[in-house]
């Protein structure tokens, strides 16, 4: 399952703006069948912007992907009235869910364990982080 994540968000914003660029490219080339040299100056102008855009999305996906993951506490009881708490982060590849222990939530707080859990699923996705 894909969750939303603003990576996601922006692919998407993109996205529609480059099928804005094709409709617009595909309507100039309709309406003037003679291109003159402002039109084929609007048109690479166009479609550089269009590639520009799909690139920028290339760029983005890696990030969304390693975004989409979340952070939870686990109870565990200890003792017959003593309980401990466990971050645990927990994130789709292949299919299948992966839940993995990241600390001690007496130890870490919940920024400290989602980066701690961005790092572990970039070594898992064999992405680069850049800091």
């Amino acid at each position: 399952m894909v969750h939303r994540t603003p990576a996601r968000d922006k692919i998407k914003q993109l996205l529609v703006r480059a099928r804005e660029l094709d409709n617009v490219l595909a309507s100039l080339s309709r309406q003037y069948g003679t291109a003159t040299i402002d039109l084929k100056n609007r048109q690479r102008q166009l479609e550089e912007d269009k590639n520009r855009i799909l690139a920028e999305v290339l760029t983005l996906k890696p990030l969304a992907r390693l975004e989409d993951l979340s952070i939870f506490k686990v109870k565990k009881q200890v003792q017959k009235n003593k309980f401990q708490f466990y971050w645990f982060a927990a994130w789709t590849m292949d299919n299948k869910a992966r839940n993995v222990y990241l600390g001690c939530c007496t130890k870490m707080d919940a920024e400290t364990a989602l980066q701690k859990a961005r790092k572990l699923k970039a070594e898992a996705l064999g992405l680069k982080l850049v800091d």
